[in-house]
C-alpha cells in the first residue's frame, strides 16, 4: 500500500485518490466534509480502494459519509463502492436514473438517491448544496457532473479528464494536449460535447475537477473553449483543409510531435527522433529534414512502434486519423500493418468477443439516433440551427485562418404566414407545409449548397462559392417557386434576406466573429424583408444596424450571480437588460420603461414577486407584459398562486440557462406577432 495522502482544493473539499494506474488514467475521488456530513464523488475502483479507503478514514470516520454520488457507471469509479459497504459504511447512492439501473450489478446494496426525482439538487443539513448537470452520451446516457455553488467546484467525471504518464495534481501548461487527447478517444463527437460546453460558459465556475488527470484551476474557460472546438469521435467528417497551406507534411507532424510531448514529455520525444535526419527547434516543431513529405510521415510512426512500441501508436491514433482525413492523405502505413493485425486477431478470440462487438454496435447505433435528435430537426430532417451554427463557424474560420479568396453567400428564407395556417388547420399542417418547402428547396438545389432549417419557419442556404449577382437570382427564385407552389393548403410566401462575406470581411471589428456578424446581417435584412411588406427579398443593408439592442428585458432580483448568467446571455443575442434588485424600483421601472418581459425571483425585498405582479396586473399599462418567475422557492402553494396570477412559466433556481433562453424568446415572439 502506497503512503496515505490527502489535499484539500477548495473550503471543505477533499483529493483523496489512489496511485496511478498503467495506461495513465489516475484515480481522482473527491471528499465534501460539511460538518457532521461527508459526500464522496467517484470513489473508484478495486485497485485504488485500500488508498482511497485509507486516505478517506484520515479525514473523516466511516459512519459520517452520508452520500456516494456516481456519476456514471464504469467500473473505473463504481466498482469500490460494496467494499465500501463491507468496510461498514452506510450512505445513499446518489446517481441518476439511468446509471441506477447498471450499477446495481456491482452488488450495491444501498439506497439511492436519484437525481432527477430531486430536481436536481443535494441539499446537506448545513444548507451547503450540490446541483446537478446532465452530460448525456458524455460518454454514457445518464452521465452528469456535480457543482458545488459554495466553492464554485464543478466535479466533472470523465470531462476535462487526461491521460497523465506524468501525473500532477493540478493541471500544468501541458495539459491541454493530454485533455484532448482523452477526448478523443473517448467522446463521442463535436456536436454532443459543444452543447455542453456552451452551457458550462454561461455557469460560474471557479475550478474543474475531473475524475482522471488534473484539477484545473484558474482560466477554466480556455480550456471549456478547446473542448467545445474539439473535433472527436468519428460521426462527423472533419472539414476538409489544404495540407500546403497549413505548412505541409512538416506542419502535420510537428502537431503529433507536440501532441506526444504534452502526454509524456518533450525528452521523450527528442529521443525518440535522435537519430532521425531532422531538426526540432525548442518547441518540438520540425524545421528541416532530408526526405520526401510523406517519407516523414511514415517514418515518424514506424520510429515510434520501433523506440516506443504499440502504446504510443495506440494514444496518437485519434489525432493521427483526424489529420489525415482533414487533409485527404493516407494513415501512415504502420496503423494498417500492425494496429490493423492487433485488431484482428483480438476480434477472433472467442465468442465473447463477439457478442462485445454486437453491444458496440447497439451502442453506436443508440448514439447514432441520439446524435440525430441532437442535430437534425425532427420534422424535416434538415441539420438543425444549433448545427447550422457550428458549421458556419468552422467554414468562415477556415477562410479566414487560410486566407482564402473564397466568397461564400448565405440566404435565410423566412416562411410568411404559418401563424395563419396554423391557426385556421393546425399544427399537422403546418409540418406538412415545411415538409414541402423542404421539397421545393432540394428540387432548386444546383451544386454544393448546404440547406439547413433554423429557429422557427426559417431555412438556410449556405453556398460555398458565389457572386452577388448568381446569389441574388438564386434568392429570387427560391421566392418564385414558393409563392407559386400548388403543394401547400393555401398561398405561402417567404421574405428572404442575403449577403456576402465580401461585405464583411475586410472590417476589422468583425476579427475573430466573422461567422456571428455574417448570420447576423442575413438575419437583420430577413427582417427587413418582412417588415416591407413580405414575398420580398432583401440584399442591401446596413452591415451595422444588427447591433442594435432589440427590445428591453427587466429582471427583479437579488442573485447577483444568477442576473449575470442570464444578463450576459441575453446581452449577447442584443436584448438591454435592465436589472433591479427590489420589486418596489421593478414596478416603478416597469412603468416607466415597458419591457417587453419581466423575470422576477419571488423572493425579493421592498416587494415581493408575486406583490410586483399583483400590482402589474393593477396597471393597464403594464398587465399584459409577460411575466416569468425565476426562484430558489417553488412548491405546490407557490406555484398554484403564481397561476393564480397568470404566470405560465415557473423555473426553479438552479436553471438550465438553454430551456429558460427558448422560454423568453417564444414568449417575446408571442407577443409581437
Amino acid at each position: 500500500m502506497t503512503t496515505s495522502r490527502t489535499a484539500e482544493i477548495a473550503a471543505g473539499i477533499y483529493w483523496v485518490g489512489g496511485c496511478a494506474q498503467d495506461g495513465g488514467l489516475h484515480c481522482n475521488p473527491y471528499l465534501i466534509i460539511e460538518g457532521n456530513e461527508g459526500v464522496l464523488i467517484d470513489p473508484g475502483s478495486v485497485l485504488d480502494f485500500e488508498d482511497v479507503y485509507e486516505n478517506v478514514c484520515s479525514l473523516i470516520a466511516l459512519e459520517k459519509i452520508k452520500y456516494v454520488i456516481l456519476q456514471h457507471q464504469d467500473p473505473d469509479l463504481c466498482s469500490a463502492v460494496p467494499l465500501f459497504e463491507k468496510a461498514g459504511a452506510k450512505f445513499e447512492i446518489v446517481t441518476h436514473w439511468r446509471t441506477q439501473t447498471l450499477v446495481k450489478y456491482y452488488g450495491i446494496q444501498s439506497n439511492y438517491y436519484i437525481i432527477n426525482e430531486n430536481n436536481f439538487l443535494l441539499k446537506l443539513k448545513s444548507g451547503r448544496t450540490l446541483g446537478f448537470v446532465l452530460t448525456p452520451y458524455l460518454h454514457f446516457p445518464g452521465a452528469f457532473t456535480s457543482y458545488d455553488y459554495q466553492t464554485k467546484t464543478l466535479f466533472s467525471s470523465d470531462l476535462f479528464g487526461a491521460f497523465s504518464y506524468e501525473w500532477s495534481l493540478y493541471a500544468g501548461e501541458d495539459y491541454l494536449g493530454k485533455m484532448k487527447t482523452f477526448h478523443e478517444h473517448y467522446m463521442p463527437s463535436n456536436s454532443i460535447l459543444r452543447p455542453v460546453m456552451e452551457m458550462f460558459l454561461g455557469m460560474d465556475i471557479a475550478m474543474i475537477v475531473p475524475q482522471h488527470g488534473s484539477i484545473i484551476k484558474g482560466n477554466v474557460i480556455s480550456y471549456i473553449k478547446a473542448l467545445r472546438d474539439l473535433e472527436c469521435g468519428t460521426l462527423l467528417n472533419p472539414i476538409k483543409r489544404d495540407l500546403a497551406k497549413s505548412g505541409g507534411y512538416m506542419g502535420i507532424c510537428s502537431a503529433v510531435l507536440k501532441r506526444l510531448g504534452s502526454i509524456f514529455n518533450q525528452e521523450s520525444v527528442r529521443e525518440l527522433v535522435a537519430d532521425m535526419e531532422l531538426t526540432l527547434d525548442d518547441n518540438l516543431n520540425i524545421t528541416d529534414y532530408n526526405v520526401t513529405g510523406n517519407e516523414l510521415w511514415n517514418l515518424i510512426f514506424e520510429q515510434i512502434l520501433v523506440r516506443k512500441g504499440i502504446s504510443w501508436l495506440i494514444v496518437i491514433e485519434p489525432l493521427t486519423e483526424t489529420l489525415s482525413k482533414e487533409y485527404d492523405i493516407p494513415m501512415p502505413e504502420v496503423f494498417e500493418s500492425h494496429i490493423k493485425k492487433i485488431e484482428d486477431e483480438a476480434s477472433s478470440l472467442s465468442e465473447q468477443n463477439r457478442m462485445l462487438k454486437e453491444v458496440n454496435t447497439r451502442l453506436e447505433s443508440s448514439i447514432q439516433e441520439s446524435q440525430n435528435k441532437l442535430i437534425r430537426c425532427a420534422i424535416t430532417g434538415l441539420y438543425n440551427f444549433s448545427f447550422f451554427k457550428n458549421y458556419l463557424a468552422s467554414e468562415i474560420n477556415s477562410i479566414f485562418t487560410d486566407f482564402s479568396e473564397q466568397n461564400p453567400g448565405l440566404i435565410v428564407i423566412s416562411l410568411d404566414n404559418i401563424e395563419r395556417i396554423e391557426y385556421l388547420y393546425g399544427h399537422d399542417e403546418v409540418e406538412a407545409v415545411q415538409r414541402n418547402v423542404v421539397f421545393i428547396l432540394e428540387a432548386l438545389k444546383e451544386g454544393n449548397e448546404m440547406l439547413f432549417k433554423l429557429q422557427g419557419f426559417t431555412f438556410a442556404f449556405y453556398i460555398p462559392q458565389t457572386t452577388k449577382e448568381a446569389a441574388l437570382v438564386f434568392a429570387e427564385k427560391i421566392r418564385n417557386s414558393v409563392a407559386t407552389s400548388e403543394k401547400f393548403i393555401e398561398k405561402v410566401t417567404a421574405s428572404i434576406g442575403l449577403a456576402w462575406l465580401s461585405e464583411i470581411r475586410e472590417k476589422a471589428e468583425y476579427h475573430g466573429k466573422l461567422d456571428e456578424a455574417f448570420y447576423n446581417v442575413v438575419a437583420m435584412r430577413t427582417k427587413i424583408a418582412r417588415n416591407m411588406g413580405r414575398n420580398i427579398v432583401c440584399s442591401q443593408s446596413s452591415i451595422t444596424e444588427y447591433t442594435e439592442d432589440i427590445g428591453k428585458i427587466l429582471i427583479a432580483d437579488s442573485d447577483e450571480i444568477s442576473v449575470d448568467v442570464l444578463k450576459t446571455a441575453l446581452e449577447n443575442i442584443n436584448y438591454r437588460v435592465i436589472a433591479i434588485s427590489d420589486g418596489q424600483t421593478a414596478m416603478q421601472i416597469a412603468r416607466d420603461e415597458k419591457p417587453l418581459l419581466i423575470i422576477s425571483e419571488v423572493m425579493i425585498p421592498k416587494m415581493d414577486g408575486f406583490l410586483f405582479r399583483e400590482e402589474m396586473l393593477t396597471d393597464s399599462s403594464t398587465s399584459k407584459i409577460p411575466f416569468i418567475y425565476l426562484s430558489y422557492l417553488k412548491n405546490d402553494e407557490s406555484v398554484l398562486r403564481a397561476s393564480s396570477l397568470g404566470v405560465e412559466h415557473y423555473f426553479k433556481k438552479p436553471f438550465m440557462l438553454s430551456e429558460l433562453m427558448g422560454v423568453i424568446q417564444n414568449r417575446i415572439k408571442g407577443e409581437m406577432r
